[in-house]
């Protein structure tokens, strides 16, 4: 008999179940859609709108992975803690909570995250010809700058 593979949890999750994600990544990206608006002075219509993909790892647990800071086991312990007995808390509370990370950890993770839906953004402006790579740059730098904390 041969033995059946499991695919964790982590790696299940198919572009549909994403969907419901676009608003956050919407509003996560709000305040530099409007920026890049103003400075390239863009009409509402001409700002793209994150594709099916959007996000494709770029959720905190991928990032996690990505970076080295959880395993592929920690991150479906995680999953699985949320499924049974966390609802509506965030994936980075639980992995603190199970002493995975730490609040500064999630934290940078967290920005980490916020940059790379913003740098996607861009990217697609750059793909449509509405500014190229250099003033990518400078528009993030510049509103990075604007919007330290």
């Amino acid at each position: 008999m041969g033995t059946t593979l499991q695919t964790p949890k982590a790696a299940r999750y198919a572009p549909t179940e994403l969907k419901e994600n676009e608003i956050m990544i919407a509003a996560t990206c709000e305040p530099f859609t409007e920026f890049l608006q103003t400075q390239l002075g863009l009409e509402e219509g001409e700002v793209p709108i994150p594709g099916e993909w959007a996000n494709v790892g770029n959720t905190t647990g991928a990032l996690a992975l990505r970076l080295g800071l959880l395993s592929v086991e920690q991150i479906d312990h995680i999953l699985e803690s949320q499924e049974t007995n966390g609802h509506g808390k965030f994936f980075g509370e639980i992995a603190v909570e199970l002493g995975f990370a730490n609040q500064d950890q999630i934290e940078r993770l967290l920005e980490i995250q916020r940059l790379n839906r913003q740098l996607e953004l861009g990217e697609q402006l750059v793909l449509s010809g509405r500014t190229d790579l250099n003033g990518l740059l400078c528009n993030l730098q510049q509103f990075h700058q604007q919007n330290q904390k």
